[in-house]
Parts: structure tokens; sequence; C-alpha cells
């Protein structure tokens, strides 16, 4: 049985995930997996720097054109539009494979977007968990199975440091420790 702080710390999560995630959540049978945590994922698909930016360059750009009558800086924000549209696909398509949830019970983690999972692992086949910087950013891999397979951990995920100490916690893997 959980303690009570766990309990509140869950339900507070709970109110803000998805509900589709939250259906995902329901489905644990306490006989083949209890959740030992969640880890969320708040961002949204028109967050990503590749939509974002470009949409406010052209509003911006569009808006001075038009207000001030500078027909170059109309004509450059219709054109950030254009790329814009050519990135919504493409933002669209990345945001299916990205985590909304991370949830790990007791025999494993699994990977959510939106109550689908993207990736499953059980503990007993992590190898180890590496740290990548990329661009300023760090997110973690839990590489595991013996085909290179691994499991990120988006730096967009709350406290993601605490998802990789308890994933060690759980999995019994040593820090030290190379599989």
């Amino acid at each position: 049985m959980r303690d009570l702080a766990v309990m509140d710390e869950f339900s507070e999560q709970r109110s803000r995930l998805h509900r589709s995630d939250v259906k995902f959540i329901d489905t644990f049978d306490s006989s083949t997996a209890v959740v030992d945590s969640l880890y969320l994922n708040d961002a949204q698909w028109w967050q990503n720097a590749s939509f974002a930016l470009p949409f406010l360059v052209a509003l911006i750009s569009t808006v001075v054109g038009l207000v001030w009558g500078i027909g170059e800086a109309t004509g450059f924000g219709l054109f950030a539009f254009a790329v814009t549209a050519l990135m919504l696909p493409i933002v669209l398509i990345t945001w299916r494979n990205t985590a909304t949830l991370m949830v790990l019970t007791d025999t494993g983690a699994y990977s959510i977007h939106r109550g689908r999972i993207l990736h499953q692992l059980n503990w007993h086949d992590l190898r180890r968990i590496d740290q990548v910087e990329y661009l300023g950013s760090s997110r973690f891999k839990l590489l595991h199975g013996d085909n290179g397979e691994f499991m990120t951990v988006e730096s967009e995920i709350d406290d993601g440091q605490g998802l990789v100490d308890r994933s060690f916690r759980l999995s019994g893997l040593s820090r030290e420790r190379e599989v």
C-alpha cells in the first residue's frame, strides 16, 4: 500500500495529465505491475521552436508591414507564414512521437504519448543509463536489450534527473557498472 504523501503527489500529477494518459494509468492491474512514479511533459506541440519562431516572425513582420506600409516587411511576413505552414506537418509528426508521460513501475518503464505506448522496457533488461548533451539540452538514454534499444528521457520531462535516479533504484543497476 502506498503512503499518503505518494498518493497526494499522484493526485496532483493526475490533475495535470491529458485524459488519455489518465486512462492509461488506470489500466494497470496491481497484480502485474504497480505504478511507482509519474513524470510529466507539460509542453504542447505548438511550443516547438520549429513552429513557434517562424510563426512569431511572420506575425510581427506582417503586422509591421501592414501598419507602416512597408512592403518588404509584409512580403517577408508572408514568406515566414509559408515556412510555418511547411513546418506544421513535421512538427505534428514529431510531436506524436514525444512522450507526454513517463511511468515507472516496479517491473519497468513506459514512455507514453496521450495514452499510447511509445516505448517500454523491463528493469531486468536495462543495461545502462547515458546522459547525452545536444545543443545545450541534456537528455538521458535508458539502454536495454541486446540490440542497442533505448528509451529517451527528453529534457522537457519534469524532474528527468529524478526519473533517472529512481530508475537506478528500481532496476538495481549500479551507477558504476555497465552490463
